[in-house]
């Protein structure tokens, strides 16, 4: 995090604003445990331990929601059999949104 959400201050690597004295050192270790969790995936994925990959990428897509984490968590789905799963999170990533009913234009026909 480069500015702070609350005033807008420049927080230089700092975990607390110097400005609004808001303190962000949570966020800062959410953010190093999903770095870690996706580093672990990728470790995983080059070892051939896809499940392992799986959990980790989980955890770090839960952690911390990025289009690249998101990515990773769809690839360790597919790799480790849950299908159904990779093509919700490929959905999410492409921005496909889900149809709940389709309209059906012969049932409302006038005739």
């Amino acid at each position: 995090m480069e500015k702070c959400p609350t005033c807008h201050a420049d927080l230089k690597g700092e975990t607390r604003c110097r400005r609004c004295k808001t303190d962000f050192s949570r966020v800062a270790d959410t953010e190093l445990k999903a770095k870690f969790h996706r580093l672990a995936a990728i470790k995983a994925y080059r070892s051939g331990h896809f499940k392992e990959m799986h959990r980790h990428a989980g955890r770090s897509f839960s952690l911390r929601r990025t289009p690249d984490s998101g990515l990773l968590f769809a690839c360790a789905a597919l790799l480790s059999g849950d299908y159904g799963l990779a093509v919700k999170l490929w959905k999410l990533h492409n921005g496909v949104r889900r149809v709940d009913i389709p309209f059906a234009q012969s049932k409302f026909r006038v005739k």
